[in-house]
């Protein structure tokens, strides 16, 4: 592999293809699309209500646009039920949108939706059977993990002597080989600068769809860094020449990035519609994207299993870390139902044993008295309380809120909450001591589902993972639960969200 790698960077050219694939039915769609989200923004002073259909109908454009699938077969029947229902609701509440967009877009849609091949596929099949010999070495990167019938879909038509390897955008950067050629489905600026200054083929293709942005610069890796400051040259581009056989058509500009914030929004809402005045179920959360146009909340507090692959001893570990912790990259592992009842199960079944309905008493009962008080007074009152009158140093409203839900077990400043909550100088003792034991036995039991976990999953999984992004296994060892191991894709630390506790570690798909 090294001889491989310093051969690569050698003063050997290197090359790199702008290949697009025209497609009249999805050009006409885009160009409609487009044209309905300017007027929204210049004529409708950006409605929340057509807004959220244009987000709604760009989804389904992209999952189109992103498929190997005939564009016959990419969308449910459900999906294409959806479009027509949101193309009525602009008929029958925006009758001068319709007229100017509605019809058209059926149209389009329709014309899509009937086509019974798929000219991306075709482009890549094609290209991909012009090279005959076993030893050439072919990387197809796409941005999302493709599926079982997308992959199978592509390896009947490619020539089956060839040596053809699938990989996602995050599963090509930590792979180590180099090949002949790499593939990339998608622009230059939709896959980024990764794409284009990582060479690790003699030959890199672009293939992208005509209405797409062709975009692309080569730029020094010290751009704007005291190195580059220093007249210090990187060389890594000299040899490389770029190929454009991209016709000068119109672009047309989307923000896809904008789908997944407005899913986000989507999902907010909904909770906020359900929860009423229950805001002492309220969390800080950040947002973690990950593979497959998926994403997820979590706390600073919420406790994260990361799996991680024990090269030296042919085994996985598990370890238990917090958000702080989390990087890119990361494949961590998510209980299909709440994660937090398997802990106090575990919890209360191999450590507390008879003892634990006795102390859960006590923990129902303090939270219960601080839901009380936070339900009356406000979460703002209560924290000026504790922090003015009791000299609490943790009672923040958000952390007042984090005290009323089923995670918070032995808060630092306890019985100080206890004695302000009213209860007598006993039950304080009492409630405290039972509240360090249940904490330990939730430690405990975190480590005990983590060895568990390792014993089950098998280190040959990380192959599969970095193919898919995303794997589901079901544990024998805790009566069938259902596990995901989800690979992060970004960490969104700059923004919080205030979620109700019960959706964090809660993984969500973004609409089409």
């Amino acid at each position: 592999m090294l001889r491989d790698i310093c051969k690569l960077y050698t003063n050997f050219e290197k090359n790199i293809y702008l290949k697009s694939v025209k497609c009249s039915e999805l050009f006409s769609l885009a160009e409609q699309l487009s044209s309905f989200n300017r007027e929204i923004i210049e004529k409708a002073d950006k409605d929340t209500q057509l807004l959220e259909i244009y987000n709604y109908l760009s989804g389904i454009f992209f999952t189109l646009c992103r498929s190997f699938l005939p564009y016959s077969h990419v969308i449910s029947k459900n999906n294409e039920k959806e479009i027509i229902h949101r193309l009525l609701g602009i008929k029958n509440n925006y009758p001068y949108f319709f007229d100017k967009f509605g019809k058209t877009l059926a149209m389009s849609f329709k014309e899509v939706l009937e086509t019974e091949h798929n000219y991306m596929t075709e482009f890549l099949c094609d290209h991909i059977n012009k090279h005959q010999t076993r030893s050439y070495k072919i990387a197809l990167v796409t941005k999302r993990s493709l599926s079982p019938e997308e992959k199978e879909l592509l390896n009947q038509k490619i020539s089956s002597i060839l040596n053809v390897t699938y990989y996602t955008e995050n599963s090509f950067r930590k792979s180590a080989k180099v090949f002949d050629e790499v593939i990339f489905v998608g622009s230059p600026s939709y896959f980024g600068s990764f794409a284009v200054n990582t060479l690790k083929a003699y030959h890199t293709y672009f293939v992208f769809y005509e209405m797409f942005s062709d975009n692309l610069k080569l730029k020094s890796p010290f751009l704007n860094s005291d190195i580059y400051q220093q007249n210090i040259i990187s060389t890594i581009n000299l040899n490389v020449k770029i190929h454009k056989d991209v016709e000068k058509t119109h672009k047309i500009e989307f923000n896809e990035d904008y789908l997944v914030k407005s899913s986000i929004q989507k999902v907010l809402e909904e909770q906020n519609t359900n929860t009423s005045d229950d805001v002492h179920h309220l969390v800080k959360a950040t947002v973690v994207l990950l593979e497959n146009d998926r994403f997820l909340f979590v706390s600073d507090e919420t406790k994260i299993r990361v799996l991680t692959p024990n090269i030296k001893k042919d085994r996985v570990i598990v370890n238990q870390i917090t958000l702080k912790d989390l990087e890119e990259d990361d494949f961590i592992i998510i209980r299909n139902e709440r994660d937090n009842s398997l802990i106090a199960e575990v919890a209360d079944q191999e450590i507390l044993k008879e003892e634990a309905k006795y102390l859960r008493a006590l923990q129902k009962k303090w939270k219960k008295r601080l839901r009380y008080n936070v339900s009356k007074k406000g979460v703002m009152r209560v924290s000026e309380i504790l922090t003015n009158r009791y000299k609490m140093t943790t009672a923040s409203p958000q952390t007042v809120r984090f005290w009323c839900n089923e995670e918070s077990i032995c808060p630092t400043e306890l019985p100080v909450l206890l004695q302000a909550l009213k209860f007598d100088e006993n039950e304080v003792i009492l409630i405290y001591q039972a509240m360090k034991q249940i904490q330990i036995a939730h430690r405990e039991a975190g480590r005990i589902i983590s060895r568990k976990l390792m014993e089950e999953i098998k280190p040959d999984i990380f192959e599969e993972l970095q193919q898919k992004g995303s794997i589901t296994f079901k544990s024998s060892n805790f009566n069938g639960a259902s596990f995901n191991i989800e690979r992060v894709v970004a960490i969104n630390r700059s923004k919080h969200y205030d979620v109700l506790q019960s959706n964090l570690m809660k993984v969500y798909h973004r609409d089409l």
